[in-house]
């Protein structure tokens, strides 16, 4: 089964997989945070190609684009199939306001007409094989779904990843692990299934809805080492996940090494470590939450 890191802004990011290569948890590949296509501008933001060319990990890595202009995807697609990646994937399940403001992200949901526009220009676009899609179950109700399904299945994109909820649902609520096996069923192409996959229970769970494989964000944050263990890998001990804050620590410190101050450091350390804060005290949260100085951040998780 496929393993796949997904996109995270400003979380998912070089330094993060560097550290899942430096602790031996590495996915099957990975997929950028989205670079935003508008029809004025390329935005190929600085921190998402670092992602490209710093990958020394091993694994493939899909360019991720998020727009809702036809055209402008085409565009940017092309720019990004010269650089090192594997493929590209089309953003159609990033909830943000920001984002789906413009149609772009989920979006695409809303406006189904121009979703089947945008897919079919990028499967012309994309060569065989490197077109893939991340998707919701729709904008405001799961019952949109099955139309999705029928566009996906009209434009034959080679891979889609479902988020099994709702743009309306965000990241609350249950999956709806009852459309699954809808999405494996009802495509040709590999079915990655995304959603609360933070244990590897819950990827048992949502393997036996027969998926082509599983991709996973904020579990991944949270436990790094879950790839290794879904790869019949042990869990963590205590040890390892400190040496894991203590390597992120230190990657991030790398990627921010021209305009590093002490404060810098810990608030993008904070976009990590908020996703752990189940695993620590309500003191240390508290702590860490509060924290401007490296030196103090590793003391609060020692």
């Amino acid at each position: 089964m496929q393993l796949a890191l997904a996109p995270m802004q400003d979380v998912t990011d070089l330094a993060f997989m560097r550290t899942l290569a430096r602790i031996g948890s590495l996915p099957h590949f990975f997929v950028t945070p989205y670079f935003r296509s508008t029809a004025t501008t390329c935005a190929l933001g600085e921190d998402n190609l670092r992602c490209i060319h710093g990958n020394e990990t091993g694994c493939p890595i899909l360019a991720q684009l998020a727009g809702s202009d036809a055209s402008a995807l085409v565009r940017d697609a092309a720019a990004l199939l010269q650089l090192p990646v594997a493929g590209i994937n089309l953003n159609a399940g990033c909830p943000s306001p920001l984002v789906n403001r413009h149609g772009a992200g989920a979006g695409l949901l809303r406006d189904l007409g121009n979703f089947r526009t945008v897919l079919h220009a990028l499967r012309r676009a994309v060569p065989a094989g490197q077109f893939s899609v991340k998707c919701r179950l729709g904008w405001q109700d799961a019952a949109e779904f099955p139309r999705i399904l029928e566009l996906l299945a009209e434009a034959q994109p080679d891979m889609v990843m479902v988020h099994l909820r709702t743009r309306k649902e965000l990241y609350g609520g249950t999956p709806h692990h009852e459309l699954a096996a809808l999405a494996v069923q009802a495509l040709d192409c590999p079915v990655m299934l995304n959603g609360d996959i933070c244990t590897a229970q819950d990827a048992a769970r949502m393997a036996a809805h027969g998926p082509a494989g599983l991709m996973i964000g904020r579990g991944a944050v949270r436990n790094p080492y879950l790839f290794r263990m879904l790869r019949g890998g042990t869990a963590p001990t205590r040890d390892e996940m400190r040496e894991y804050y203590d390597i992120l620590s230190e990657e991030t410190g790398r990627i921010l090494h021209t305009r590093r101050t002490p404060a810098a450091h810990c608030n993008r350390m904070k976009k990590y470590l908020a996703f752990c804060y189940p695993d620590f005290t309500p003191e240390q949260e508290y702590s860490l939450r509060r924290c401007t100085d490296m030196a103090e951040m590793r003391r609060t998780w020692a």
